[in-house]
């Protein structure tokens, strides 16, 4: 027979924090940079509540395999397909084929409970952005399920074989995980957010926690210091942890053993953190964590695609309403009836119900995906402008060879990648200036030049600010490797700057390049839209708008960092400062030409944006110039 768990309040007031972080990081509270940390805190609550019970089934005799993924698919399926099924409606009627496509293809594998594996293998640079992914948070789920199809097998086989290993296996288990995980997230970085092997020692510090024979103090005032410090860690870190971290690994154990530690000091005490904790307003948010976690993001992606100019304010607060209300609609009518009438819900209905969702929602995500997202909604000229989002844009940066992307990241770049002669230009950046290359290498090759590539994704060139690994390292390369084969010309920019910080970082490095005798082209921000241009477009063409220029898609942000970059690099000798949107009649960029997207996404372009902007680019480096002498290599 099963032993339930007793009710811990202490434990919901942890969801409530965890749930509450994570959905205000969502809606974009950026005073709480950290709040995805909500979720490792999450990882542990479920890994100490499942294995404590799982523990006491093994040991008395009473484990059912089939009771234990009851008791899952209680917990977990209900709202998950409620909450699926409305967000695949509301995909169908918002979304563009090729989204729907996408979506389609992202059901299918969440709902085999490998969501995580699939965002994995989607993670790319210049693929489809979180905000147009409604099933993202999903990976999580994802995790959670692999470790639970994984670990209950592995408790059975120690109490069977090994019974007083079962405490080495935990921790061992962790350790190797944790271990494994700070090993390969600076050269995979995705492999260790979403895969299991990887976040399984989060589950793990739950899981060892839960342990028999571990003691849990009963004295009010160390387990109310415990807590203190627990809560101390999780809530420093939302404030302190950025995305830019480097997380997970050992980072992620602020987080996790702040949850540990809360768990732990209010297991057996009565201390002031823990009423705190179990006050009402923090119990209910921590009762709908789960359906709030669901419907959160879908009202993020869907806000975003619907409500682009909704001010910042309106977006957090009206978020943050919506998702409570949705995710007490869930809970309150969805999750709960399920639990607690047995009577009417089975187990022969629960796995039935199940599975029938799984079927359902599986055939939808194939037809989405076989039909490419139910394209005769839309004509055929707005599908084949919508076509330009799959663009194969790996092969205008010169991907794999001149292009670092994360998901491969090296130190430089190939040596095919360096010009061996003089005079050379040079392309040092993020994948904004490396777009270029289509349309600077001919012509600079026309005016007797070699052509050389140093770009990484998401790196511009600032060789003194912390971005990625791979970044500091390409930054640090590049810079030396300017200074010590000094090139004719180095093209560098094209990214939204507006820090000043940033500013006076450049104004030291290109103080060095102009010092060198290197001419320095420094571009301002591509232009960026709010949403992909083709999407833009096609909305446009389906409500007969006339207009193919930027107008107010272009985001404020772009101008006004147009704006700062030339009026302080203006009066630099060490610069020439070109403003692309300067490059475009009255400053409003055409965002077609000749019936062709001159973007694929927000920021990117298509060979024919390259042509566009890199022609006047070309025409401005080399207007009037002759060939300069080539510069001999310093001594």
């Amino acid at each position: 027979m099963h032993n339930p768990l007793r009710y811990r309040a202490h434990i919901d007031g942890l969801r409530a924090i965890a749930v509450l972080g994570v959905v205000l990081f969502h809606f974009g509270a950026h005073w709480l940079p950290g709040g995805f940390i909500g979720v490792d805190v999450f990882f542990v609550i479920s890994g100490f509540l499942i294995a404590k019970s799982l523990y006491a089934d093994v040991d008395a005799g009473s484990f059912s395999i089939l009771g234990f993924y009851e008791r899952r698919m209680r917990r977990i399926a209900p709202a998950f397909f409620v909450v699926t099924a409305a967000t695949s409606l509301a995909a169908f009627l918002i979304f563009f084929p090729n989204q729907l496509m996408t979506y389609g293809r992202s059901l299918i594998w969440a709902v085999l409970a490998f969501g995580n594996v699939y965002f994995y293998l989607r993670t790319d640079y210049f693929g489809p952005s979180a905000e147009e992914t409604p099933l993202l948070h999903y990976w999580s789920l994802g995790v959670e399920e692999q470790f639970y199809f994984l670990f209950p097998g592995l408790i059975l086989l120690i109490a069977r074989f090994a019974p007083r290993a079962r405490a080495k296996l935990v921790l061992g288990l962790l350790v190797v995980s944790l271990l494994a995980c700070e090993i390969i997230r600076p050269f995979n970085p995705a492999a260790a957010f979403y895969l299991l092997p990887f976040r399984a020692f989060e589950l793990l510090i739950g899981a060892g926690l839960a342990l028999p024979g571990l003691r849990f103090t009963e004295n009010s005032r160390a387990g109310g210091a415990a807590m203190a410090a627990g809560l101390a860690l999780i809530l420093g870190g939302m404030v302190f942890i950025t995305e830019h971290a480097p997380f997970p690994g050992v980072l992620a154990l602020v987080p996790c053993l702040g949850a540990a530690l809360a768990i732990w000091g209010g297991e057996r005490t009565e201390n002031l953190p823990a009423r705190l904790l179990g006050l009402r307003p923090l119990v209910f948010f921590g009762a709908i964590s789960y359906s709030l976690y669901l419907v959160h993001w879908p009202i993020v992606v869907f806000a975003r695609a619907l409500l682009p100019n909704l001010p910042a304010l309106a977006f957090l607060l009206g978020g943050l309403a919506l998702s409570t209300l949705l995710g007490w609609l869930s809970w309150r009518f969805v999750e709960q009836p399920v639990r607690q009438n047995r009577r009417l819900f089975g187990r022969g209905l629960v796995y039935g119900g199940t599975a029938a969702g799984a079927v359902l929602l599986i055939a939808f995500g194939m037809a989405a995906s076989d039909t490419r997202g139910f394209p005769g909604r839309l004509a055929p000229e707005i599908q084949r402008v919508l076509a330009f989002t799959r663009y194969p844009f790996r092969e205008v940066v010169r991907d794999g060879t001149c292009f670092i992307n994360g998901n491969r990241p090296k130190d430089q770049p190939a040596p095919e990648c360096l010009p061996d002669a003089h005079p050379s230009l040079v392309l040092w950046g993020s994948s904004h200036v490396a777009q270029f290359i289509g349309a600077l290498e001919p012509i600079a090759k026309a005016h007797g030049y070699a052509v050389g590539q140093m770009t990484a994704a998401a790196c511009p060139p600032l060789v003194q600010s912390n971005f990625a690994a791979m970044c500091d390292r390409l930054n640090r390369f590049a810079f030396d490797w300017l200074l010590e084969h000094r090139p004719s010309i180095v093209v560098i920019g094209g990214d939204t700057l507006v820090s000043e910080e940033h500013f006076r970082q450049l104004d030291a490095d290109l103080a060095r390049l102009h010092g060198a005798g290197i001419r320095v082209i420094l571009l301002g921000p591509v232009p960026h839209y709010r949403r992909p241009a083709p999407e833009i477009l096609a909305e446009r063409m389906y409500r007969n708008a006339p207009s193919r220029l930027a107008d107010d898609d272009l985001t404020e942000a772009t101008g006004r960092a147009d704006r700062l970059m030339a009026a302080h690099f203006a009066g630099n000798p060490d610069v020439e400062f070109v403003s692309l949107l300067g490059l475009c009649p009255d400053r409003n960029c055409p965002m077609m030409v000749d019936g062709a997207p001159l973007q694929f996404d927000p920021t990117h372009f298509t060979r024919e944006g390259v042509s566009y902007f890199g022609d006047r680019l070309g025409a401005l480096i080399f207007a009037n110039a002759p060939a300069p002498a080539p510069t001999p290599p310093a001594q």
